[in-house]
């Protein structure tokens, strides 16, 4: 019987550890723990439909070996969700491993799995991000204990079907596209076969009523020459009316046709012309898109094809979606502004939590999709306690983004940096109110 990987993987989520991870994103640990029970399985799933072929297996294969996931992550779990530089390594692996399982449909998997446990998108993304170096590490122990290559690799993940239907969220294998794979395959060869028969039965039958159709034409042929006759013999007395009218009247019958041609191939013109105008006249408004650039919406979370061949996905009416959408244009506006949606700081800190991370890495993707383009970065704080220490505070904060920004690779070129302390509240009737606390993006540059 195939070792039950899933049964591992809870063997490492001890309370400890999930109450420590509820922590990091804010939520109870019963809402952790319940979204944990659902991301693990759904990540073993896209383990497996991603080693169903050889491709697909050999790069899963040098995922494990050239990402050091040995199992290594195991033997410190309780420091994994602090927050501190453990965190920040995890977060950054998971990232890749999300993306390379599930792609443009990362968003979705995530917001099943935020409204399963009761808990806020973010926080359910950041839970995947750290999970799934932990499975990878699981599953790269077996590899490496047991000495796999790439299709050892695959058989042990092909056996965990049974494990991953019995624990995956309802639903769920519809979005990851598994199929027969949870199924069985004698269940889905008999659905074909069935199928296929039912489509002969009904071809069959079709052929033999279009049999019966001609049979039938052909013994109505005598019918049909009886009403036919009688047409062509009116046709042939209007041609010797048509000739004693004289040329005359021919010529204008025949100028009238050519009149009435003229105008409707004129007016197809005419047509023509306005529609492409009014689309130069479009996209010279717009700028156009950007070569490359592309958007689709599914269930709320809007996935971006990047410049590039890079993909990111945003809730809608984020600060993702609108940053994304902004640079996707081929306009040179500038000067406009962004705020973060979910960049938060330890009270009198400028250390970023793993949410504000998650979130500055998926602009590192944007911005490295559009290299022309310049951003300043500003701090803001509320009005509460010293001026001084607020725009030193605010500054500090904003420095923090662009230093991040600079560790993932953007050009400290492009980044500018200010700290404005409480000089502009979002909210000037309340310059104490929680959304002065932020950090917002100007664009500078594109």
């Amino acid at each position: 019987m195939a070792i039950n990987l899933l049964g591992l993987v809870k063997d490492q989520l001890s309370s400890a550890v999930i109450g420590n991870a509820a922590k990091m994103i804010g939520g109870s640990s019963a809402a952790t723990g319940k979204a944990l029970d659902g991301i693990m399985p759904t990540l073993l799933g896209g383990l497996m439909k991603k080693s169903s072929t050889q491709s697909g297996a050999g790069e899963l294969f040098n995922m494990i070996k050239d990402g050091g996931h040995d199992g290594g992550i195991l033997d410190n779990m309780n420091s994994l969700f602090s927050g501190g530089e453990a965190t920040r390594r995890a977060t950054t692996a998971g990232d890749g491993i999300l993306s390379s399982l599930f792609g443009n449909g990362l968003g979705s998997v995530v917001g099943k799995i935020a409204s399963i446990a009761g808990l806020q998108r973010s926080g359910a993304s950041s839970l995947m991000s750290m999970a799934a170096p932990i499975l990878m590490g699981i599953v790269g122990k077996q590899v490496k204990s047991k000495g796999l290559n790439a299709s050892g690799l695959a058989n042990l993940l092909g056996g965990q079907a049974d494990y991953v239907k019995a624990a995956l969220p309802s639903g769920m294998g519809d979005t990851l596209g598994l199929g027969s794979m949870l199924g069985g395959a004698k269940a889905a060869a008999g659905n074909v076969a069935n199928a296929a028969s039912n489509v002969g039965g009904r071809a069959t039958a079709a052929a033999g009523a279009g049999a019966a159709a001609a049979t039938g034409a052909a013994k109505k042929g005598g019918s049909f020459l009886r009403w036919l006759l009688p047409l062509l013999l009116i046709g042939g007395i209007g041609l010797f009316l048509l000739s004693r009218m004289g040329c005359g009247a021919a010529d204008t019958a025949l100028d009238g046709v050519k009149n009435t041609t003229s105008s409707v191939v004129d007016g197809a013109k005419d047509v023509t012309k306005g529609a492409v105008d009014g689309v130069k006249d479009g996209a010279a408004a717009v700028g156009g898109a950007v070569k490359g650039f592309g958007s689709k919406v599914v269930d709320g979370v809007k996935s971006f094809t990047l410049p590039g061949g890079g993909n990111v996905s945003f809730r809608e009416g984020t600060f993702g979606d609108k940053f994304t959408s902004f640079l996707g244009t081929g306009s040179t506006k500038v000067g406009e502004r962004f705020t973060f949606d979910n960049l938060t700081f330890a009270t009198g800190s400028a250390n970023l939590d793993a949410n504000s991370v998650k979130e500055v890495n998926e602009m590192s993707k944007v911005l490295k999709a559009f290299p022309k383009v310049h951003i300043n970065i500003e701090g803001h704080t509320d009005s509460r306690g010293d001026a001084a220490k607020n725009k030193a505070l605010s500054l500090a904060r904003a420095t923090a983004v662009k230093n991040k920004l600079v560790g993932s690779g953007i050009n400290a070129n492009r980044l500018t940096v200010q700290g404005l302390g409480s000089d502009k509240p979002a909210n000037a009737s309340n310059t104490a109110a929680a959304e002065n606390r932020r950090v917002e993006v100007v664009v500078t540059k594109r």
